[in-house]
């Protein structure tokens, strides 16, 4: 059951509260979780989810990488450079993300989403290298729409530079193409085709 009232206005401080401690110790996460998060909501429209899931999208693309907090300050700040058994101590950061969403007492399928959204089309992924559509979809779609914005801002790799749209979503579809949903990425670029005929028509784009 969803919170409401007073519950509500706790929770939304509390998530608030959250993503602006990530942003301490990852500058630039707040823009980040905003802007997967309003890209999880295009593609959950593509996909015609129910308002419930589209909220839940929501918070887990605000809550994604909330398990960094319980990493040293060391691994978050050079997450790309770690060896090996480091790099697997950063690799649990979606589980410590679950527990906290079960702390906020929210919905399973926002912890799942969060669980998930590292896990792989080709099962290469993490915490637990489950492949394809056993990862549940709002997993999917976050983890989808999160690469997406890490290739745009320069986020995926150290040293790495802003792509254009065109090049991130190129990037998807092609070198990575093995490791996440087809169906989610064609979503993504299909959502983000739209905006830029609303945007046309609009005069947001010039």
């Amino acid at each position: 059951m969803s919170p409401s009232g007073a519950g509500a206005m706790h929770l939304s401080s509390a998530i608030k509260t959250i993503v602006t401690l990530i942003d301490d110790r990852q500058p630039g996460y707040q823009r980040h979780a905003n802007n997967v998060a309003r890209l999880t909501r295009m593609v959950g429209l593509q996909f015609d989810l129910d308002p419930t899931t589209l909220e839940n999208l929501r918070l887990a693309a605000l809550l994604h990488d909330a398990g960094s907090l319980r990493l040293p300050f060391s691994h978050v700040g050079s997450r790309w450079r770690l060896p090996p058994e480091e790099r697997r101590v950063w690799e649990t950061h979606p589980l410590s993300s679950a527990r906290l969403v079960r702390m906020l007492d929210l919905p399973s399928e926002v912890e799942y989403a969060v669980l998930g959204h590292h896990e792989r089309w080709d099962g290469s992924g993490y915490p637990a290298g489950v492949p394809g559509a056993r990862v549940p979809l709002a997993a999917r779609i976050l983890g989808v729409c999160d690469n997406y914005d890490e290739a745009r801002s320069g986020q995926l790799e150290m040293d790495s530079e802003r792509v254009t749209e065109a090049a991130a979503l190129e990037r998807l579809r092609g070198e990575e193409r093995r490791r996440f949903d087809p169906d989610v990425v064609l979503a993504l670029g299909d959502a983000l085709g739209q905006e830029r005929e609303i945007g046309a028509l609009t005069g947001v784009f010039g």
